[in-house]
């Protein structure tokens, strides 16, 4: 993947989930760290068999919805040190290496580099920051609801710090 700017990585990546028959429902590349894709939450089945294909199906809940997404991060940025209540998130590098931090508690840990191909699983209140390591990286991201009466959104984030790497 060839890279010129932002705008042609995102047109890119929207090329090719429109290729494979995917809805892109929203669209946020103007995050300091990158951005993200949101899909057709009625075709998490398909997104899930396209970049999850190693997984158990029975990983997630069938009763309850899960959320396709992919994340876009830059190379030296990172999302906020992080958590959610009430969803669990998988994620599988796509394109690239990155970083994540991840920990029970409030403390920041040392990077661990992810390659293309490796899998992440965030349980709920897990902390967590996806780091952009020497080039853009691109993750397949699914959302797990875990709580039926009161599903997650993009406002279930509680940030614990801001954008140091």
């Amino acid at each position: 993947m060839r890279i010129s700017s932002k705008k042609d990585l995102f047109e890119e990546i929207r090329t090719k989930l429109i290729k494979q028959g995917f809805s892109i429902v929203a669209q946020d590349d103007k995050q300091p760290w990158g951005g993200s894709i949101l899909i057709d939450e009625a075709q998490a089945a398909a997104f899930a068999e396209a970049y999850f294909t190693s997984v158990d199906p029975h990983t997630f809940s069938t009763k309850l919805p899960i959320r396709p997404k992919i994340l876009v991060v830059e190379p030296g940025k990172a999302i906020t040190w992080q958590y959610h209540e009430r969803r669990a998130e998988l994620w599988r590098v796509i394109i690239g290496e990155v970083g994540v931090k991840v920990n029970d508690s409030d403390e920041d840990p040392d990077v661990q580099v992810k390659n293309c191909g490796d899998y992440l699983f965030l349980e709920p209140k897990k902390r967590h920051r996806l780091v952009g390591l020497k080039n853009w990286g691109i993750i397949a991201q699914i959302w797990q609801h875990i709580d039926e009466e009161n599903p997650s959104d993009d406002e279930d984030v509680v940030r614990i710090n801001g954008l140091n790497v």
